[in-house]
């Protein structure tokens, strides 16, 4: 089910699996600012970003901004999605931002 959040309105809460072995839920994430986006492992155009991302996130974590990723794919569809290489990923390039499994696709 799809939705539109509008400016303002509260973002519905999620708890999720982290690669750092820790579940969260939106009221962990307390800065002032918080960017939140929807990311993988597979897809050509986000690995082609991710050192612009990590720039932005570099930054603005600074300034009190914090950064969350989450990951919605299926492993079953894309097994390269899977939580396993969403650590190895993390491990790998230690990007500064938390990085949580969707697994249901429920967020």
């Amino acid at each position: 089910m799809a939705f539109t959040l509008q400016i303002g309105e509260k973002a519905p809460d999620f708890h999720l699996y982290a690669t750092d072995g820790n579940y969260y839920q939106l009221s962990d994430f307390r800065a002032d600012v918080l960017v939140l986006f929807f990311t993988c492992n597979h897809c050509p155009y986000v690995k082609s970003s991710d050192e612009t991302t990590r720039e932005t996130a570099d930054q603005f974590i600074p300034q009190g901004v914090q950064f969350v990723a989450i990951n919605s794919n299926s492993d079953e569809t894309i097994p390269e999605d899977s939580y396993k290489n969403m650590v190895m990923r993390m491990e790998k390039y230690q990007f500064p931002w938390y990085y949580l499994h969707d697994e249901d696709q429920s967020v």
